[in-house]
C-alpha cells in the first residue's frame, strides 16, 4: 500500500485519474473529447438498456493530514484501497510553513479528509514540524480559497483531543487545560483563546468552528474531550470499517441520521459526531464570514447586525480574530450599535479578569469600534501589562506580553530603575524587550549596560540579540570602549550585533582566528556558500550562542535548512542551554518554522540540564 503525494496532474488529468478505475474499461480523455458526439450517443443508449449498471463506481479521494501518528491513516488505507480509493497525503515530506497553501492550490479534491494530530487550536505533532492552525483554516473557507478540501469532503475526521469540543464543562479545570497547552509549546495568547473557545460561554464552541469550516460535510467526526492515541484509535477505526463493508456505498448513502455503527465502535472515547448545516446554520455562518471579511462594508453591516440581534457575545471571537487598530472603522458604527456593542464586551471583560488575552482582545475591539479612544486605549494596555507583570512571569506569560506589545506600535512603558526590578523577578523578562519595534532612552541604557557589565552571562547575549535593530551611530563611543576590552569570540559577537554600523571595521575586529574569522570571511563573500555557512558552524560548534547561531541561519535563504541549522545549534549546546533557560528559550524563538519553535519550547520547558 502506497500514500500519494499531492499530484501536480491538470484538471484534464485528474479527470483521467479519477476515471481510471480498477476493473472498469479505462477510455482515454483526448479520445472522449473528440469522438463527445458519438459516445453521448452510446452512453444514452447504454443507460437506457441498463448496461452500466454493474460497472464499478469512480474512484473516491480520501486526502490526509497527517501531523501526528499516521496509525489512523494506515488503517483506512488497508480497508479502502481495494475498493478503489485514491489516497493523497496533503502533507509533504519537507518542511514547507507555507504546505496548506499549496495543497489547496493543487486543485484536489478530496472526498474524505482525515486530520491526525495532536489539537490545541492547531493541529501539530511531536515528530513533524508541520502545523495547521484553525485560524488558516477559517479564513481559506470563508474565503473560497480552499473548496476542494474543506468544501468538497462527505466526510471528515478529526483525529485529535476537543476538535469537537462544546462549552460544557469536562473533567478538566480551565487552569488544567491551559497548562496541558502551555506544555505543548503552544503560547499562552491562543492557549487562554483556546480555553475561552472550550470553557467560556462566548464566541463560537470548537465543534462550531469546525462546522463553519466544513459547512458543506454531511458528516464530521471529532471528540468533545479528551481523545485516544493513534495507536488505540486504529484498531476501533479497524473494526468500524469491517463493519461498514462497502465504503463508496455507505458514502453515497450518507443521511441525516446518526452514524451509530461509528458511535458504538468509539463508546466511552468522548467520540462526537456533528451535521454542520445543523450546527452552524446558513445564515449564522454567513455571518461568521462576514465579520471575517475584507470588505469594510460587509465586515461592517455584520457589525450591526449582531448588535441588532444582541449577538455580540456569540460571535465575540470572531470580531477579535478580524478588527485590528489598523482597520478603524468607527466612523461607520452608530451610536446605538456602540452602545449595544460596549454592554456586551463589558459582560465578556468581567467574565474573564484573568485571561490577559481575552482582556486585550476586548480593548483591540473596543478601539477599532470607537468605542475608546486612543489615550484610553494606551491606559489600558498600561494596566494591562501591570495585570501580566503581576502574575507569575513564566516563559509562557513573556511571550503573552510580547503579543501584547507588538500590537502596539511604538508604546512605551519603561524606565531604568524598573527594567532592573523586573529582570530580578523573572529571568525570563529582558526576552519581551525584543518585541518592542523601538526603545527609549531608559531601555538602551539598559541593554548597554547589560553587554558591558551583566549580572548573568545570558543577559549579555540576549541584550546583544536585542540590540540588533536599534545600533545607531550614537552608540559608537560605547563600543569603542566595549570592544577594546572584549575577547576576540566577543568582539565577534558585538559585530554581528551592530554590523549595521560597525561593518566598515570588520577587519580590526575580526582579525582572529576561529569564529572571528568565519565572520570576516562570511561578510566579504560576494555570493552566499552554503557549505562555508555550515562549515562555520561545525568548525566552531563550542562557540555557538544563540546569537551567533541566529546569525548564520539568518543568513541561510531556505526556511527550512535555516532551522537545521538551528537545530544543530541546539544539538550540540544543549546541556549549556538548558542550564541557561533564558538562552535556551531566546535560541528556540529564532525558529521561523512554527513547529520547529514549538518543539524546542517544549525541550526547554520539559527537559532536564542533561538533555533528558
Amino acid at each position: 500500500m502506497k500514500i500519494q503525494p499531492i499530484p501536480t496532474y491538470s484538471p484534464q488529468d485528474q479527470h483521467r485519474v479519477c476515471n481510471n478505475v480498477s476493473g472498469g474499461t479505462t477510455i482515454g480523455y483526448k479520445w472522449i473529447m473528440k469522438t463527445g458526439h458519438y459516445f453521448s450517443k452510446i452512453i444514452a443508449l447504454a443507460l437506457g438498456l441498463g448496461l452500466f449498471a454493474s460497472q464499478p463506481v469512480m474512484a473516491k479521494t480520501f486526502c490526509s493530514m497527517t501531523l501526528n501518528s499516521s496509525d489512523e491513516l494506515n488503517t483506512f488505507a488497508a480497508n479502502l484501497t481495494s475498493q478503489g480509493f485514491n489516497f493523497i497525503e496533503l502533507v509533504p515530506q519537507n518542511k514547507d510553513p507555507r504546505w496548506f497553501q499549496q495543497a489547496c492550490k493543487s486543485g484536489i479534491q478530496c472526498d474524505v479528509l482525515l486530520i491526525s494530530g495532536h489539537f490545541g487550536g492547531l493541529f501539530f505533532g511531536e515528530g513533524t514540524s508541520q502545523t495547521i492552525d484553525m485560524a488558516q483554516m477559517e479564513k481559506a473557507s470563508c474565503d473560497n480559497s480552499c473548496p476542494g478540501i474543506l468544501k468538497n469532503p462527505k466526510e471528515v475526521f478529526l483525529m485529535g483531543c476537543n476538535t469537537l469540543a462544546s462549552q460544557s464543562p469536562d473533567h478538566r479545570t480551565i487552569e488544567q487545560y491551559t497548562n496541558v497547552l502551555l506544555n505543548d509549546g503552544i503560547p499562552l495568547d491562543l492557549a487562554e483563546q483556546v480555553v475561552a473557545s472550550r470553557y467560556s460561554q462566548q464566541g463560537f464552541s470548537l465543534e462550531k468552528r469546525f462546522a463553519s469550516i466544513f459547512p458543506n460535510t454531511p458528516k464530521i467526526y471529532g471528540f468533545f474531550s479528551t481523545g485516544p492515541l493513534g495507536k488505540y484509535a486504529a484498531p476501533i477505526l479497524n473494526r468500524y470499517l469491517k463493519s461498514v463493508g462497502n465504503y463508496n456505498t455507505h458514502l453515497e448513502g450518507l443521511s441525516d441520521a446518526p452514524n451509530t455503527k461509528i458511535k458504538a465502535a468509539f463508546t466511552g472515547q468522548s467520540f462526537r459526531e456533528t451535521n454542520p448545516a445543523k450546527t452552524v446554520p446558513a445564515d449564522a455562518r454567513g455571518l461568521y464570514c462576514a465579520l471575517r471579511s475584507n470588505d469594510k462594508n460587509t465586515q461592517i453591516q455584520a457589525v450591526k447586525q449582531i448588535a441588532q440581534e444582541n449577538k455580540v457575545v456569540s460571535y465575540f471571537d470572531s470580531l477579535a480574530s478580524q478588527l485590528s487598530f489598523g482597520d478603524n472603522i468607527a466612523g461607520q458604527i452608530d451610536k446605538t450599535t456602540k452602545d449595544i456593542i460596549t454592554q456586551s464586551l463589558n459582560k465578556i471583560k468581567n467574565k474573564n479578569s484573568q485571561l490577559v488575552t481575552i482582556q486585550h482582545d476586548v480593548m483591540r475591539v473596543s478601539s477599532s469600534l470607537g468605542i475608546i479612544d486612543s489615550f484610553s486605549r494606551d491606559m489600558q494596555v498600561r494596566m494591562l501589562l501591570d495585570q501580566a507583570y503581576d502574575q507569575n512571569m513564566t516563559y509562557a506569560k513573556i511571550r503573552q506580553i510580547c503579543g501584547i506589545i507588538r500590537e502596539e506600535p511604538g508604546f512605551q512603558n519603561m524606565t531604568f530603575m524598573r527594567l532592573q526590578d523586573l529582570t530580578k523577578r523573572s529571568p525570563y523578562f529582558m526576552l519581551s524587550l525584543s518585541c518592542y519595534d523601538k526603545i527609549n532612552n531608559d531601555m538602551r541604557d539598559f541593554l548597554l549596560s547589560k553587554i558591558a557589565m551583566p549580572d548573568k552571562e545570558h543577559e549579555r547575549t540576549i541584550a546583544l540579540y536585542i540590540m540588533r535593530k536599534f545600533w545607531n551611530q550614537e552608540d559608537m563611543k560605547f563600543l569603542e570602549v566595549t570592544i577594546r576590552t572584549a575577547d576576540p569570540l566577543l568582539r565577534a559577537r558585538i559585530f554581528i550585533s551592530a554590523r549595521n554600523i560597525l561593518s566598515q571595521y570588520k577587519f580590526s575586529l575580526l582579525n582572529a582566528p576561529g569564529l572571528p574569522a568565519c565572520v570576516f570571511n562570511a561578510e566579504s563573500r560576494s555570493e552566499y556558500s552554503l557549505g562555508k555557512e555550515w562549515g562555520c558552524l561545525t568548525d566552531n560548534k563550542m562557540d555557538l550562542s544563540p546569537d551567533v547561531c541566529d546569525y548564520f541561519a539568518n543568513r541561510n535563504p531556505d526556511p527550512e535548512n535555516a532551522d537545521d541549522m538551528r537545530w544543530y545549534c541546539w544539538s550540540n549546546n544543549k546541556q549549556r542551554l538548558l542550564n541557561s533557560r533564558p538562552e535556551c528559550y531566546l535560541s528556540a524563538e529564532t525558529f521561523k518554522i512554527r513547529g520547529n519553535q514549538m518543539k524546542n519550547i517544549w525541550n526547554c520547558t520539559n527537559r532536564d540540564m542533561y538533555g533528558y
